[in-house]
């Protein structure tokens, strides 16, 4: 149905701004033209990393700087001296994301079946609803995996900066793609974009990279891959070009088993 795919879209965008919503504006127009077509990574990336089972998929261990993720099965070198978000904090963040977005998908779906009965109810009698054909909405699966700052943090929602934010989405199309949540980053019309969404290989691994000052002035580069029916983000967050280089440098530990 046409009103289940804007929907989809609708809430695929919130769980792209959602987890640093603070630092991100809102997207209000399309993305820029003549950025290049990129194949379909589901192709195209030779990655051979998949999910381990029975493990949660927020589940991250902090060991000194090594960060390490068992569902998704990779490491990643924090900053010296960098401090986390409590884990406990963290993942209750998560619970209630999937609740909101869970009430939020069942609020769309209602609203689309009254609008779809009174249209139905203008042009003619509706037919009695079939249960067996209607497919259950779809939720987005929105996970920080890890929030840090030299100075640490109280929530996933403090301002602080600088900061490193790294996320799971599940993937629902049409934004089910790295590159096309590179896209939508810049799609906000008071971004400055300092380097538009570009693939490169790090570790083995496809990544669509880009980077931007946002409409709050902020320095931001983002690097996304696929991981199983996830997309993997890693938000670096400064105040300056220059910390905005050095921190996001820092990409290059990630390593995956």
């Amino acid at each position: 149905m046409q009103f289940s795919r804007y929907t989809l879209i609708f809430l695929t965008v919130f769980s792209v701004l959602g987890l640093n919503a603070q630092d991100q504006p809102a997207v209000t127009e399309p993305a820029k033209a003549g950025a290049p077509a990129v194949q379909d990574q589901s192709s195209t990336d030779q990655s051979t990393t998949k999910p381990a089972s029975g493990v949660a998929v927020d589940a991250v261990k902090v060991t000194g700087t090594t960060v390490e993720s068992p569902y998704f099965r990779f490491t990643y070198e924090l900053p010296g001296g960098w401090k986390t978000l409590n884990d406990a904090a963290r993942t209750a963040a998560n619970r209630q994301a999937i609740q909101e977005d869970i009430a939020r998908t069942r609020m769309a779906v209602g609203s689309s079946k009254r609008a779809s009965a009174k249209s139905a109810a203008q042009d003619k009698p509706a037919a009695p609803p079939d249960p067996a054909g209607e497919a259950a909405p779809v939720v987005p699966e929105r996970y920080s995996l890890l929030a840090a700052s030299p100075d640490g943090l109280d929530s996933l929602a403090s301002p602080v900066l600088p900061r490193i934010n790294i996320w799971a989405h599940r993937r629902i199309p049409p934004l089910d793609q790295p590159i096309d949540h590179a896209q939508l980053l810049i799609s906000g019309k008071h971004n400055e974009v300092l380097v538009h969404p570009q693939e490169i290989n790090i570790s083995g691994h496809q990544f669509a990279r880009v980077e931007l000052i946002n409409a709050a002035g902020k320095y931001q580069a983002r690097y996304i891959t696929a991981i199983g029916d996830y997309l993997i983000g890693f938000d670096f967050l400064e105040e300056s070009e220059r910390e905005m280089a050095e921190y996001s440098n820092t990409i290059k530990s990630i390593r995956f088993q």
